[in-house]
């Protein structure tokens, strides 16, 4: 169904609220100010790779009739941002930023990944993605940003405190991440549990509510960044 996929996408929007206008603009509202600070007082730095980076989210149904629809995978392989690692983990800190204008809906690759099989047709989907951007608003909210610290570690895995900012408001959760740090590379994966009233919104909803989006969204994310010293053109 065209517009089941537009209602999982309001994962990235807020309710609208009266805002000021933010002209769009090819440049990321990314400070990289605290990291070089973070590297000047000894952390290692680590600038996050668009290409080998992604974070996927399956976009699920609900309802008696929710047959009627499709499943969807929504994704940002856009990726900015900077990791920060210090000798203490609670100086850790990540931020990353993706245009939501550059938003992918129900890619092959993304839809097998998540085990969806086949999905909407062409038609549908470039018809999902104009809806897409009527939610989001990219003319006044061009960016979606992440903020995160450890607050738990152990030899395998550590715990993040994340500040999700998506279309003005900004929702916190803690996510388990798996993270592997050496020669010159980083790798952080893991999913999170999302739900549209985290963001003070209503699924989707049609047919009298025999079909709509669920309000639980599976988030997937795998974040690759690689050393940087912030010398010459790398910061």
């Amino acid at each position: 169904m065209r517009h089941l996929a537009l209602a999982g996408l309001m994962l990235l929007a807020a309710c609208a609220q009266p805002v000021p206008i933010v002209d769009e603009t090819s440049q990321a509202p990314l400070d990289a100010a605290p990291y070089r600070q973070a590297a000047r007082a000894g952390a290692a730095v680590y600038r996050i790779e668009p290409q080998a980076s992604r974070i996927l989210v399956h976009v699920g149904r609900a309802g008696a009739m929710k047959n009627l629809g499709h499943d969807h995978a929504v994704a940002s392989e856009d990726l900015q941002g900077y990791v920060a690692i210090a000798a203490d983990p609670a100086a850790s800190h990540a931020s990353l930023v993706f245009p939501v204008r550059n938003l992918l809906v129900d890619d092959a690759a993304d839809r097998e990944r998540l085990g969806l099989g086949a999905g909407p047709d062409a038609d549908d989907i470039a018809g999902t993605y104009t809806n897409m951007l009527k939610v989001l608003e990219p003319a006044l909210y061009p960016w979606a940003r992440l903020d995160a610290r450890i607050v738990d570690k152990d030899a395998h895995q550590v715990t993040l405190s994340v500040s999700i900012t998506l279309h003005g408001t900004t929702a916190e959760l803690l996510v388990p991440v798996e993270l592997e740090v050496g020669a010159g590379r980083l790798t952080a994966s893991g999913h999170a549990i999302l739900h549209h009233s985290d963001f003070g919104m209503s699924p989707y909803t049609a047919a009298g509510g025999l079909l709509r989006v669920a309000d639980e969204l599976d988030v997937q994310f795998r974040l690759v960044a690689v050393a940087t010293d912030f010398s010459g053109t790398s910061a």
